[in-house]
């Protein structure tokens, strides 16, 4: 019998599959909002407090080149406009073009900016399931693979943070392109048996299956306005814990193997 018969290959993303960035980075964007609540003087009277600021955040996002990587700054001067009674659409233009009305000085921006990235800096926990899935994907012999668009120093230090050193034999920095997928395959020792595990549909579920790679979508708790919706990507499978990958990678394989001629 053939070695892909019986073995599996697990891909899995980091940030929010592995472990919830998402609740980072939404303590960081609330504690950002209080203290510019408290520099302007301004206080929102909307309920739902990280909306308010992720509708600055994506309208940011949409309009500058490195998308949800921009300086936070840009993000301080979206907010103390929008504060001041100004529309969050053009808060976003007028941050993007330096012309804030309300933006924060020069001596106030700075300690807001390096609170934000010591809160950033948290450890993130597990999400529900991490820890058991990759236990059992480790015992039924799987190679499993971490495949990130963020740096792999800062991926791999958080993996040894929350004790997950042992159950990866590479983590991968790249975007993900089927050619990215298509490449891992082929160094692969089961690209017949291969699974993404991601938690966005257009970066990790829509290449990984144009790479004719099965694909588990496991949400996360954020989903940017511009992501596609589930019935346009239509993954393999979704699940609400990782806990679940191995039966799905386990089924597979059965399944291929009656479907096998003697």
């Amino acid at each position: 019998m053939r070695k892909d018969d019986t073995s599996a290959t697990v891909f899995i993303d980091a940030d929010n599959t592995l472990w919830d960035t998402d609740g980072v980075f939404a303590a960081a964007q609330l504690n950002l909002l209080a203290a510019i609540e408290q520099v302007t003087g301004k206080k929102i009277i909307d309920s739902n407090r990280l909306a308010f600021v992720r509708v600055a955040d994506q309208a940011l996002a949409e309009r500058h080149h490195a998308g949800l990587r921009y300086p936070p700054r840009l993000l301080i001067n979206a907010l103390a406009d929008v504060l001041h009674g100004e529309d969050v659409e053009r808060a976003a233009r007028l941050a993007l073009t330096g012309s804030s009305v309300a933006q924060l000085s020069d001596d106030q921006a700075p300690p807001l900016i390096s609170a934000y990235f010591d809160d950033l800096g948290h450890r993130p926990p597990l999400r529900p399931g991490v820890h058991a899935g990759l236990v059992a994907l480790k015992d039924i012999g799987c190679t499993v693979l971490i495949l990130t668009e963020g740096a792999q120093a800062r991926v791999k230090r958080t993996a040894e943070e929350l004790g997950l050193v042992g159950f990866f034999t590479r983590i991968v920095e790249g975007a993900k392109r089927p050619d990215l997928f298509r490449r891992m395959l082929r160094l692969t020792d089961a690209p017949d048996n291969a699974f993404m595990v991601g938690d966005q549909l257009d970066r990790d579920i829509a290449p990984a299956k144009a790479a004719g790679v099965n694909t588990i979508y496991f949400p996360g708790g954020f989903q940017p306005r511009w992501a596609p919706d589930l019935q346009s990507i239509r993954p393999d499978h979704v699940i609400a814990s990782f806990a679940e990958v191995p039966n799905i990678v386990l089924n597979f394989i059965s399944e291929g193997k009656r479907s096998k001629p003697l």
